[in-house]
C-alpha cells in the first residue's frame, strides 16, 4: 500500500492496475490497496471474481491464454463468456496471463479481432446472469 500512496501523490493522474498471478486467494484483500483495476488471471473464473470483489471494483482480464491454441469459434464463445460474466461496466478485456511461446499469431489476430467487433447490446440482450455461465472445457 506504501507503493500505491507514494504513486499516487506523484501521478494522481495515472490509473493504477494491480496484478498478481495466482491472486485467486487474495482477491478479497487486494481490494482494499487503493488502485484503479484489479487484473484477474485465468485461474480465477469471471463470474466468481466479480462476486468476490463486488461491482464497484474495475477488473481487467482474464480468458485462459491456452484459448489461443483452440479452434477459433471456442476461442470466441470463451470471449464472450468473459465479457458477460465481466458484466456492462468496469471491464478492461485481456488475456488472464500473457500470450504464450508458440501461440497462432493467426489466433491473436482473431482475438482482436472479436474484440473489436463485440456488441454489448448483443451479448447481454437475452438475460443470461453470469452464474449460468460456465468455462468452456478444453
Amino acid at each position: 500500500m506504501q507503493i500505491v500512496s507514494l504513486v499516487r501523490k506523484e501521478c494522481p493522474q495515472i490509473p493504477l492496475v494491480l496484478y498478481i498471478n495466482g491472486n485467486g486467494g487474495l482477491l478479497e484483500r487486494m481490494t482494499g490497496i487503493g488502485v484503479d483495476v484489479i487484473g484477474l488471471d485465468w485461474t480465477v473464473d469471471m463470474a466468481d471474481g466479480r462476486r468476490r470483489l463486488g461491482c464497484n471494483v474495475n477488473v481487467q482480464g482474464n480468458v485462459d491464454p491456452a484459448y489461443l491454441f483452440s479452434p477459433l469459434p471456442v476461442l470466441t464463445d470463451e470471449i464472450h463468456r468473459v465479457v458477460r460474466c465481466a458484466g456492462r461496466r468496469g471491464h478492461i478485456l485481456n488475456l488472464g496471463h500473457g500470450v504464450l511461446m508458440n501461440t497462432p499469431e493467426e489466433a491473436v489476430a482473431h482475438f482482436f479481432d472479436v474484440v473489436r467487433g463485440l456488441s454489448y447490446d448483443t451479448l447481454f440482450e437475452d438475460g443470461v446472469t453470469a452464474k449460468e455461465l460456465e468455462p468452456l472445457q478444453l
